[in-house]
């Protein structure tokens, strides 16, 4: 499971921390404001500096739109010429849907660009190759890794053709999911709520499996704290393995959010009665990793899963689990509740064989909240 320090969430600091020059900290921090907006296009931001000061900042809003760079030469207007540029990643060099950054940046007559981390896309990367050909100094950060955790998701989409996946579990003390298999229950409460909306916010997609939809039947939706929905949602996907959802359910009929079924093994060409509205795709092979494929090319790079037990088990087995956040609530539901994990315990002796490792650990309200990230396959650094 995963793919080393860039898989990082964190929930209770942010990576500007970690950044030692101020300006591309705060080239980081911009990027940061649209978090969850953003793909398939990656997290930048652009801070443009004269004397010390700067005059001109930017960032990325939504794919389509203009990049950091280029919002930022707008706001240093003519003062840029001669001015250092510092932006969280390498500037693209080739056309896509906007002209290339690495040419604006000539055009304004820039001296220098400082640059977090290089960019891993063959179809974007050589703007630092491009703006020393045109004589501008160029300086890469010391450690991209902060820069490089700014777009984990984005990274992993590129580099492995599937979405990161975290798995978010809202437990009791005695690690159930629910008091019965199959019925609704609030173990985690409004503060579970709480983390739930701000893992939602900053993916590009959310998805639960048709057993879920079944029983609880959610909204999955971005909502602030009076249920008012936000202006950006992600893409809900429901998984359909093993059970076919209800017609009525919320997501194919609220009309809160874009929804996609994902349809696999037996229950391929099952979804006739899913509203024209709502895509359906039908995976074949591995039917979560194709699943996950089957987003990225999309454009989901950031999924955030919230399963039952039967979908958690099967997610962890194929070792699909990048990175898992634990809510935990001060109670035991009771052994009629659902095991989180159905499978056979994963030992060597009477020793527990670990697959994760705890990065950050806080208390929201009357809950606790671990965040874990896979650790690294062996032969991985």
């Amino acid at each position: 499971m995963g793919e080393g320090r860039s898989l990082r969430l964190r929930l209770f600091s942010d990576v500007t921390s970690r950044v030692a020059d101020p300006f591309l900290a705060r080239a980081a921090s911009l990027a940061e404001t649209a978090r969850g907006a953003t793909a398939p296009n990656p997290l930048v931001g652009c801070v443009i500096v004269r004397d010390g000061v700067a005059i001109g900042e930017g960032f990325h809003h939504r794919a389509g739109e203009p990049h950091a760079e280029v919002l930022a030469l707008q706001a240093a207007g003519a003062a840029a010429r001669g001015a250092d540029v510092y932006v969280t990643l390498e500037p693209c060099a080739h056309i896509g849907k906007t002209p290339p950054c690495a040419e604006a940046l000539i055009a304004a007559g820039v001296a220098r660009v400082v640059i977090g981390m290089a960019d891993p896309n063959p179809e974007a990367g050589g703007g630092a190759a491009k703006l020393r050909a045109a004589g501008i100094a160029v300086e890469f950060a010391e450690d991209p890794a902060p820069f490089e955790e700014l777009n984990a998701g984005w990274l992993h989409r590129i580099r492995t053709g599937r979405a990161l996946v975290t798995v978010k579990l809202g437990l009791s003390l005695d690690a159930r999911l629910a008091f019965a298999s199959g019925k609704r229950a609030s173990i985690t409460g409004s503060a579970g709520s709480v983390v739930t909306q701000r893992l939602r916010a900053a993916s590009d997609a959310v998805l639960v499996s048709a057993a879920t939809v079944i029983a609880d039947d959610p909204a999955l939706t971005v909502r602030d704290s009076k249920g008012r929905l936000a202006d950006r949602q992600p893409l809900r996907v429901v998984l359909v393995r093993d059970h076919v959802p209800q017609a009525e359910a919320r997501v194919f009929t609220d009309e809160a959010a874009p929804t996609l079924v994902l349809a696999v093994g037996s229950q391929q060409g099952t979804c006739e009665f899913i509203p024209a509205s709502v895509d359906v795709h039908e995976c074949s092979g591995s039917p979560l990793a194709d699943a996950f494929i089957a987003l990225a090319e999309r454009g989901v790079g950031e999924l955030l899963v919230e399963p039952g037990p039967r979908l958690f088990s099967a997610l962890w087995t194929e070792g699909l689990v990048d990175r898992l956040v634990v809510v935990t609530a001060g109670g035991v539901a009771g052994d009629a509740g659902p095991a989180l994990f159905l499978g056979d315990a994963q030992r060597d002796g009477d020793a527990l064989v670990r697959h994760m490792t705890p990065v950050e650990a806080g208390i929201v309200e009357d809950v606790s909240v671990t965040v874990w990230q896979a650790l690294p396959a062996v032969g991985e650094e």
